[in-house]
């Protein structure tokens, strides 16, 4: 999937990066929307990151009262897009960068390394994320009577998807770096040499 991805035509990979950047934007925002729609208490990563099932409960039962637990549901179904989304924004602006950076010198070699190391991590971090989702829906089976353990492995799933896609971003910023760094290093050795 990577090779297809890096041998494409620079214009139409800057091009891909750019779709899947807008189909991300539009997915996250009917996202947000069904999420503020369902009234969960409290954030994304606050619910997700509870570790403790009658904080869970405590959420769900909130929405339930409020009569917006099913639109929970459905914003769950959501996510699925996002997720793919969060996927293709992982491959393509990952692998963009890694070009970019390209393996020019030992700084350039560093930008690629670090750019597939971007897509590579955000991908796994989407696939936590769709953990976490699948486990969501076991959380949801009984919102009044959640296992504990189900719960951990609930919350679990998020924070390794939280670790992960900060990761990935944060590999996507050196990559940019190094690989500009690496452009550098090769316009001053030319004027030297």
């Amino acid at each position: 999937m990577f090779s297809v991805v890096t041998r494409m035509p620079l214009v139409a990979h800057l091009a891909a990066s750019a779709l899947a950047f807008a189909g991300f934007q539009w997915i996250k925002a009917r996202l947000d929307a069904s999420y503020a729609a369902s009234r969960h208490p409290v954030d994304y990563a606050t619910g997700q990151l509870a570790f403790d099932a009658q904080v869970i409960e405590g959420y769900y039962a909130h929405m339930r009262d409020a009569g917006t637990l099913p639109i929970y549901w459905q914003t769950q179904f959501i996510d699925f897009g996002f997720i793919a989304a969060v996927m293709a924004v992982a491959v393509f602006l990952g692998l963009l960068a890694a070009r970019l950076g390209g393996k020019i010198n030992r700084a350039g070699d560093w930008g690629w390394r670090l750019g597939v190391a971007a897509a590579i991590l955000g991908v796994a971090g989407a696939g936590f994320d769709a953990l976490e989702n699948l486990l969501s829906f076991g959380t949801l089976t009984r919102p009044e009577a959640i296992p504990q353990i189900l719960a951990l492995a609930y919350s679990g799933a998020a924070a390794v998807k939280f670790a992960l896609l900060t990761a990935a971003m944060a590999c996507l910023v050196l990559s940019l770096i190094a690989g500009l760094a690496g452009r550098v290093v090769r316009v001053v050795a030319a004027r030297k040499g």
